[in-house]
């Protein structure tokens, strides 16, 4: 590991890596010894306090934007995913596995202008059935205005003893963390850390509608993530590669990132003019290892509502995530 950027980029291509990979170098960084999922740390989420039964997460605009210059819904997914969790961690503890059994999620669609800060508390326990449940509820908020609301359902399971229990990373730790050389990645890391340099390339040489050539249609955390659904008349597909990129800490793909996958392959069933209202999802199996297949299609349309179901199976057809959304014409 080196202590500055500056020696990290010393040793990488003669080609200095854009500010998008280099956020993934650091994410990779992050969750090598820090002990929590490549995603959040690629977001920049951080928690600012954990009680016993709410907890308040926040996390920067500046690279979590679509080009309408709106929060991107897979990284307010995320945020609120992991936002509702920790609510339940104060509790329970880090030592613990949550697992997401359900969610629902509204967007108002109200603009976004500073840091993001999800405020989430517990809503409910139960442990009179066979495993142990939690409900949480969370805002999330830009200043006064409120961006997403949402609530889930948790299972409370054993942590795989192979597993670290995760970590508690503040502001001040991801600063501290010194970041990987390129030549100290593991074989696993190098894929994630090409997958991102892929994605940086084809913003730049793509001819999404640029003159310039740039893609100006998707964000690079979208190419990076692979959320680029193709739409057949009223339905819409899109495959995705689980891995280190798109996984929590246990391995499995990240709750956040199967509702994000869902909500993108549900607005390729509309026109551009449409935005997500509302989604409810039921998380079935954990996606693990494989490509991740979500198919989508439009149940009823009308003039200025439509509503659209998606699943997400995996390769061999098996049921990881099913979700009904309210689509509204802005």
């Amino acid at each position: 590991m080196h202590t500055t950027q500056a020696q990290t980029l010393s040793s990488m291509d003669p080609t200095a890596p854009d500010a998008d990979v280099l956020r993934v170098l650091k994410a990779l960084s992050l969750q090598r010894v820090v002990g929590w999922h490549l995603p959040a740390y690629f977001l920049g989420i951080t928690y600012e306090s954990v009680g016993y039964d709410e907890a308040t997460l926040t996390m920067g605009l500046d690279n979590n934007v679509a080009h309408n210059g709106q929060p991107l819904p897979v990284a307010l997914c995320i945020l609120a995913d992991v936002a509702l969790a920790a609510a339940i961690r104060g509790e329970v503890g880090f030592e613990t596995r949550l697992a997401t059994v359900s969610a629902r999620l509204t967007f108002t669609g109200k603009s976004a202008t500073q840091r993001l800060s999800a405020k989430s508390h517990t809503r409910f326990r139960s442990d009179a059935t066979a495993i142990a449940i939690r409900n949480s509820s969370v805002a999330l908020l830009s200043g006064d205005t409120e961006i997403c609301f949402a609530e889930a359902n948790f299972a409370v399971l054993n942590r795989p003893a192979d597993k670290p229990a995760q970590a508690l990373p503040s502001p001040t730790t991801v600063e501290q963390v010194q970041w990987l050389d390129i030549n100290d990645l593991t074989d696993q890391e190098k894929d994630v850390y090409l997958k991102a340099q892929k994605a940086s390339a084809h913003g730049r040489d793509s001819d999404g509608g640029s003159a310039s050539g740039r893609d100006t249609t998707t964000t690079f955390t979208e190419r990076f993530w692979g959320l680029l659904p193709v739409a057949h008349a009223k339905a819409a597909t899109c495959e995705v590669e689980c891995g280190l990129h798109i996984g929590n800490r246990v391995g499995h793909v990240q709750g956040g990132i199967l509702l994000g996958l869902a909500i993108s392959t549900s607005l390729a069933t509309v026109e551009q003019d449409w935005r997500m209202l509302e989604i409810s999802a039921n998380f079935i199996r954990p996606g693990t290892e494989g490509l991740l297949k979500a198919s989508s299609r439009i149940v009823n349309q009308g003039r200025n509502l439509a509503h659209v179901t998606c699943d997400i199976t995996t390769d061999s057809g098996r049921l990881v995530l099913q979700t009904q959304s309210t689509l509204i014409r802005q």
